[in-house]
């Protein structure tokens, strides 16, 4: 909370010589940088005073000078709310602190790449984002934001603002440093059973969990060789949560999401189409067929990308599951 200017003053400033309290940055960047080593200003003593407002010692106190106290404390704050300690009050810093606003980077409706990239943070995290990693921001990935937010005791607006994205990112990025990548002994380990094979009987997949691709990804499911118009089955009871239409850009085209009793969901890429009377809510039985491979999206072949996510949490490599199923 911004500390009003005659609060600050009774709290911050002698008596008998009294501070006027910075006004607020007159930028509308949130890249820019507001404070950092070597400035002198009315501006530093307004992050000094914030700083010791949220408990953490400045030596020397608000005076101005953004000498190695400040830094320090500046980075003790930094460390503290999860963001990125590099001691300068950049962008994301101001806006935890509070000196700028919490401006929407990503909100509901949007959709793309970045929000692919934030689902996918969000699940490593362990936060279950229903749908997927899908790239659109509908309300169930705002609830997912809004979860990670109050563990951050931050503002759970829904909405991927600077320091938000700034937290996630940090947060995500040592989650994966510290936790080993799924590896196909560790995910057979994951109770899940296919009641049915996705097409018909095949051996024609491979373990490509984890391969690289295009902008920085990893392939998350398996890919599994047919030929086009192919069916497609439900691997489990269970009900469609979520389908999609491909579009223009879209990486995995007609998809659609099989979500079991336990919120195990199955999700499915790169359909022709999809049965007739399939759709959102619909209730299916294992060996239901639900739609046909294609090549939609991001896809020069047909064949279906298949992911596995037990819990409704993040992927984990459906190789040995499909492997089980289908006795190759």
């Amino acid at each position: 909370m911004i500390l009003s200017t005659s609060l600050a003053l009774a709290c911050m400033a002698p008596v008998s010589a009294p501070v006027a309290l910075a006004s607020p940055p007159q930028t509308s960047s949130t890249s820019d940088i507001y404070a950092k080593r070597g400035d002198q200003s009315l501006q530093v003593m307004y992050v000094q005073q914030l700083l010791t407002a949220a408990g953490i010692a400045v030596k020397g106190g608000a005076d101005g000078i953004f000498g190695p106290g400040t830094e320090k404390a500046v980075q003790q704050y930094q460390s503290r709310r999860g963001l990125p300690v590099n001691g300068k009050v950049d962008g994301p810093t101001a806006v935890a602190l509070g000196i700028l606003p919490a401006t929407a980077i990503l909100a509901q409706g949007s959709s793309g790449a970045a929000v692919e990239k934030v689902q996918r943070q969000l699940m490593a995290l362990g936060i279950s984002v229903h749908g997927g990693a899908d790239g659109d921001f509908g309300p169930s990935t705002a609830k997912a934001v809004q979860a990670f937010q109050r563990s951050r005791a931050l503002t759970p607006s829904g909405v991927i603002d600077e320091a938000t994205g700034a937290i996630l990112a940090a947060a995500s990025a040592s989650s994966q440093q510290s936790t080993p990548k799924t590896s196909p002994s560790s995910a057979a380990k994951v109770a899940v059973q296919l009641a049915s094979f996705p097409v018909p009987a095949s051996c024609k997949y491979w373990d490509t969990w984890g391969a690289p691709r295009s902008g920085g990804r990893q392939h998350q499911g398996v890919d599994i060789a047919a030929s086009n118009g192919t069916y497609v089955y439900a691997v489990q009871d269970g009900r469609i949560t979520k389908r999609q239409n491909d579009y223009k850009g879209s990486r995995p085209g007609n998809a659609i999401w099989l979500t079991a009793a336990d919120g195990t969901y199955y999700f499915y890429g790169h359909l022709s189409s999809f049965a007739k009377g399939v759709g959102v809510g619909s209730p299916v039985r294992a060996g239901d067929v639900i739609g046909y491979v294609g090549s939609t999206g991001n896809a020069t072949i047909p064949h279906l990308h298949f992911e596995v996510h037990p819990g409704g949490g993040g992927p984990v490599n459906p190789y040995p599951i499909l492997k089980a199923a289908s006795n190759c």
